[in-house]
């Protein structure tokens, strides 16, 4: 197997560990809050190092909130109940005349190349630098049952890919 079939498939076997461990930590909240309504428990090694603790925190109470469906509706209301000062007329572009300033710059910059563009005040067209590409892996639908397969036959040790100590035999 080359060095980038088994990186890949590493990168599986973790995703495959990833699926599990939220799986098992939703279990394992679920079990905690069946055991305990409020508090913390703490958990220690065998030598008595504490390893952390969970809390179920006390229940919050619900607070109202209120919803402005329509603020149009609302402003001859407010001016009478709180004065004028209480809202403000603004002059903002559309969604719309945004996408069509944006078309416009993006054109005039494409057209004038490495000279410059269409100067509009208080619009600016910059060009951010290149991202490098960051590997990405995508795990098939599949992979926890695969990677339990390979786990099984002896063809992956989860061990060694999350490199932990005493994780088993190396291939």
């Amino acid at each position: 197997m080359s060095d980038i079939e088994t990186t890949v498939r590493n990168l599986a076997a973790i995703a495959a560990a990833k699926k599990l461990l939220a799986e098992a930590e939703a279990r394992e909240k679920s079990a905690l809050a069946g055991q305990i309504a409020r508090g913390t428990a703490y958990a220690y090694t065998a030598s008595g190092e504490e390893l952390g603790y969970a809390t179920v925190p006390k229940p919050t109470q619900p607070k109202p909130v209120v919803t402005i469906t329509d603020e149009a509706q609302v402003f001859p209301w407010l001016v009478d109940a709180f004065g004028p000062e209480v809202i403000e007329q603004r002059v903002m572009l559309t969604e719309q005349g945004r996408a069509s300033l944006e078309a416009f710059m993006l054109e005039e910059h494409k057209a004038a190349g490495s000279e410059g563009y269409f100067d509009l005040p208080g619009v600016s067209v910059s060009v951010p630098p290149a991202k490098d590409p960051a590997p990405r892996f995508t795990p098939s639908k599949r992979v926890v049952e695969l990677v339990r397969g390979m786990a099984a036959a002896g063809e992956l040790n989860l061990g060694d890919v999350l490199a932990l100590e005493g994780g088993g035999d190396h291939e």
